[in-house]
Parts: C-alpha cells; sequence; structure tokens
C-alpha cells in the first residue's frame, strides 16, 4: 500500500511546484521537487507543454508511473506485463532515436503517449511486485 501511495505522489510530482506556489510552508516544498525536476529533466521550452514542471517525454514517465500504480490494471502475469513495458521502452527509443538521428522535430503528444507507454506498466508491475513479496513476521 505504501509503495502504490508512493507512486502516485511521483505522478503528481510535476505538478505541485506550480499548485505549492504561494502557499506558506508548501512553496519552500514545490521549490524543492522544482529543483529535483530540473535536475533530471533538460527542460526544453520547445518539448514543454502547457502545464506541468518538466518536460512532455518525462510528464508522460512520471504520470505513467502514478497512473499504473493508481489504476492498477491490467492484472496480468508478471512477464505479460515485463513484455508490454519492454515494448513501451522500444517505442520510446524509436522516438527519441528518430529525434536524435532524423532530427525529426519533437511532437509532444508522442512524447507524453511513449512516456506512458513505457511508464504505465512499470508502475502497475512495481506495485504487484510489492504485494507479491512475502511479509516477514516475529
Amino acid at each position: 500500500m505504501i509503495v502504490r501511495a508512493l507512486l502516485v505522489l511521483v505522478g503528481l510530482l510535476p505538478f505541485l511546484p506550480g499548485l505549492f506556489e504561494g502557499i506558506p510552508g508548501l512553496t519552500v516544498l514545490g521549490g524543492w521537487i522544482d529543483a529535483w525536476l530540473e535536475l533530471q529533466c533538460g527542460r526544453d521550452p520547445d518539448r514543454m507543454l502547457a502545464v506541468g514542471a518538466a518536460c512532455a517525454r518525462c510528464l508522460g514517465i512520471y504520470g505513467g508511473l502514478g497512473l499504473g500504480a493508481l489504476v492498477l490494471r491490467p492484472r496480468l502475469p508478471v512477464t505479460t506485463l515485463l513484455r508490454i513495458a519492454l515494448g513501451g521502452l522500444a517505442l520510446l527509443a524509436l522516438d527519441v532515436g528518430s529525434e536524435t538521428l532524423l532530427g525529426r522535430p519533437a511532437w509532444a503528444p508522442l512524447r507524453v503517449a511513449t512516456g506512458l507507454a513505457f511508464a504505465y506498466p512499470v508502475g502497475v508491475l512495481v506495485v504487484l511486485a510489492f504485494a507479491a513479496r512475502p511479509t516477514r513476521t516475529g
């Protein structure tokens, strides 16, 4: 349950700096979150959406992790979910490669979609993996 809640919170991270802005006590926390996002995301203005403090692909990745943990569907065998995640990673890599190697312009909807396609099944997998772990007693 804790892992699921943490992943849902991770999915919200790109939206929190803007939401926390100007709220006493939360502005500093929003600044820390914004600093983290700036550290790990290039935030190229050409690749940003009008919402969130991360680029379109990172927004898809963060959102995918959170949505996968929240919705927790489909509940498929781990090997099937791994294959779906690897397929999403392949799509993401094709998008990155075509932008980099072919000079194709970045298209925000595709960046969000490939981030989601990879991260959503990963969010489901992580929650299911932690739920399946035997608990230690005594």
